[in-house]
């Protein structure tokens, strides 16, 4: 009569029983993962000397790039200025005239 009692409230308690077992598991799984996290934390943010020797290595290339453009450049911009004064030119040659001087001719 024992049996059958212990064998009830056992059924009745089972779900309740294997949700706690799996929420341990969790919580032994999650354990672990904390023990691993400290690395990935050293992975995510590097020390000063690796740092230093990244921004360095960035500030570099982004020289070289600004190198490589200014090569590759076909106009500065006052090339740009002198080639719209001459294209300006060529669709009316008479330019406006803006300052005079009057040289006087001198006979001797």
């Amino acid at each position: 009569m024992l049996d059958e009692e212990v064998t009830k409230i056992l059924s009745k308690y089972q779900k309740q029983e294997s949700d706690i077992n799996e929420l341990l598991q969790k919580n032994a799984g999650n354990s672990q993962n904390c023990s691993e996290e400290p690395n990935k934390l050293n992975k995510q943010f590097p020390n000063l000397d690796d740092a230093v020797k990244r921004n360095r290595a960035v500030l570099k290339e982004l020289e070289t790039v600004k190198g490589t453009l200014r090569s590759k450049a076909i106009y500065s911009p006052s090339e740009m200025q002198w080639d719209a004064i001459y294209k300006q030119y060529q669709a009316s040659p008479a330019l406006p005239i803006t300052s005079w001087k009057c040289h006087m001719s001198t006979y001797v």
